[in-house]
């Protein structure tokens, strides 16, 4: 593990990977395939993953640990759907919109029924959910994800905070691009 995290620190996240790699086995073997210490393991793996950019490899990873934690921890605990949030994150990245998207909204819907719309979890899939439809070149459905996502944030953080501004600016390119 030490040598994992001297990895991260000098920002070899594939190698990090790899040397936890090396401790998930002989753990699985130990403690089990799903003991919560080497799901948190494979979590851990899979995040050094997507900072390091290899969103191919996380992927499956994430959707593995999703089921596993749905299965030992409940559909809808924290861990299952951080883990579903992740993996529509690498779909995202890879091009897969359709399934991100229904993927982001899945977690979305989990995090409104308990910790409601303004949460900061909710928050940020709502904008992960307006980004995507706009990268995927539907900017009407991201004006009507975006717009109330705007409101939100000008009363959770006020209308000069960073997210909010960022949130403004699309909004504004929005209208330009609608006006011309």
């Amino acid at each position: 593990m030490s040598q994992s995290d001297e990895l991260l620190d000098d920002e070899r996240f594939a190698q990090a990977a790899e040397v936890l790699e090396g401790v998930i086995g002989p753990a699985s073997v130990a403690l089990g395939a799903e003991s919560p210490r080497v799901l948190g393991l494979r979590s851990r793996r899979a995040a050094m993953l997507v900072i390091g950019g290899d969103f191919r490899r996380a992927l499956p990873e994430f959707d593995a640990l999703a089921a596993a934690y749905a299965r030992t921890a409940g559909p809808t605990s924290e861990d299952a759907l951080e883990c579903l949030r992740q993996a529509a994150h690498s779909r995202a990245e890879l091009g897969q919109a359709t399934t991100a998207l229904r993927q982001f909204r899945q977690v979305l819907t989990h995090v409104r029924a308990t910790s409601g719309d303004a949460s900061p979890t909710a928050l940020d899939l709502r904008r992960n959910i307006g980004l995507l439809l706009l990268s995927e070149g539907k900017a009407t459905e991201a004006s009507a994800e975006l717009q109330p996502l705007y409101d939100d944030l000008c009363v959770v953080y006020g209308p000069q905070h960073e997210e909010t501004r960022e949130v403004a600016d699309v909004l504004a390119r929005l209208r330009i691009t609608a006006g011309g």
